[in-house]
């Protein structure tokens, strides 16, 4: 969320409206890529469940028919409810009267098929979160990183990137998505009477209505300026302050939006070290035991790797003997000794030991790691 206080209805508005322009989340994960698509379909079967189970409730009105109310978790006519309608149909002399009972049979048959479907669609998704009065967007959010061990400051990191509704009405469906550090999240309708979409509709109508009688207000005012004058300047001090308040907004918008392309770049990066084996042993980086690989030293610490690579972009370093201050390569250690050659990585020293490739195999088990290549004659 980008405030939690609303100093002006025209600020509350402002606020509204920058929320909505911010991209849901950047997703970049093919597994929650997957999912919302997933969600999406839920949304909309949803959606025509509840459009046609109004539909046929007011088909049932049309035809007089006022005690029979379908299953409202459903919007399907029970067992019983079915075979009393086919029982008019047989009975019904007014031919209007049975076309309306039977278009209700007939939209009974397309709910349960969009059922079907939506336990389908369902079944391929995590379970959500259904929203009960008093929720929150944000609280749930939290709830579920928290369960997945995501540590509270990173948690509120994770959070700020996304957009959360305001309002949650019960029956809600919240879906959350967690995967490679990045997470998403998708509001459907579920059982509400009311769609997302539109209780975000009704809540900016509230506020555009609200504004609109703002400005009648400063309209009337302003026909009396000289009785009104105080009251005229603090209507422009406010308007100074919401300037400003607009400037703040647009300010910390672009600061999560920097921020959120470093921590993807940094999160999408292999941030590696290149030096000479036995200056990198000297100064504590690396250990190198007589009977084992070399592994990380004393000195291993985040600030030393000054290089890094995107792995959205490129998959290759290369290293020259005149980098590290030697005559020739001669051999290239890789720390930690846990990565493979030529399974995770292919290394290749070029003819006249003056050059050496490294081509990663498997980028994505190099994302947002830290390696050292170290190089001796």
């Amino acid at each position: 969320m980008f405030r939690t206080q609303r100093p002006s209805l025209a600020l509350s508005f402002m606020a509204t409206s920058l929320l909505l322009l911010m991209p849901a989340c950047k997703r970049e994960d093919p597994q929650i890529r997957a999912l919302t698509q997933k969600v999406a379909a839920v949304d909309k079967t949803e959606q025509q469940i509840s459009q046609e189970g109004a539909d046929q409730q007011k088909r049932l009105a049309q035809a007089g028919v006022n005690d029979i109310r379908p299953d409202t978790s459903t919007m399907q006519l029970t067992d019983e409810q079915r075979k009393v309608l086919e029982e008019r149909i047989k009975n019904e002399k007014n031919s209007s009267y049975q076309a309306l009972l039977q278009e209700v049979i007939d939209k009974d048959k397309e709910i349960g098929s969009l059922n079907t479907q939506l336990s389908k669609l369902k079944a391929e998704l995590p379970k959500p979160d259904i929203a009960r009065a008093g929720d929150s967007h944000y609280a749930l959010a939290m709830r579920f990183l928290r369960r997945k061990g995501v540590p509270e400051a990173q948690a509120r990191k994770l959070v700020s990137r996304v957009n959360l509704m305001e309002q949650l009405a019960p029956g809600f469906e919240v879906y959350h998505f967690y995967a490679n550090g990045v997470y998403g999240t998708w509001v459907t309708q579920g059982r509400a009477k009311i769609s997302p979409n539109a209780l975000i509709r009704q809540e900016r109508e509230k506020i555009e209505g609200e504004r609109d009688e703002a400005v009648a207000q400063s309209q009337k005012l302003q026909e009396d300026v000289q009785d009104l004058q105080q009251q005229k300047q603090q209507i422009q001090d406010e308007i100074a302050a919401l300037q400003t308040e607009k400037a703040n907004l647009l300010a910390e918008q672009a600061k999560l939006q920097a921020d959120n392309t470093a921590q993807l770049a940094s999160l999408n990066s292999l941030h590696y070290l290149v030096g000479r084996r036995d200056k990198l042993k000297e100064e504590g980086i690396i250990d190198i035991p007589i009977f084992a690989k070399d592994r990380a030293g004393k000195n291993w610490r985040d600030d030393v790797f000054n290089q890094s690579l995107d792995l959205r972009s490129g998959h290759t370093i290369t290293i020259k003997a005149s980098d590290v201050g030697l005559p020739k390569i001669g051999k290239i250690n890789v720390v930690p000794g846990s990565y493979l050659r030529d399974k995770q990585y292919r290394l290749t020293i070029s003819p006249d030991k003056q050059t050496a490739t490294i081509d990663l195999l498997t980028p994505e088990r190099f994302k947002n790691d830290k390696v050292v290549f170290a190089v001796s004659e």
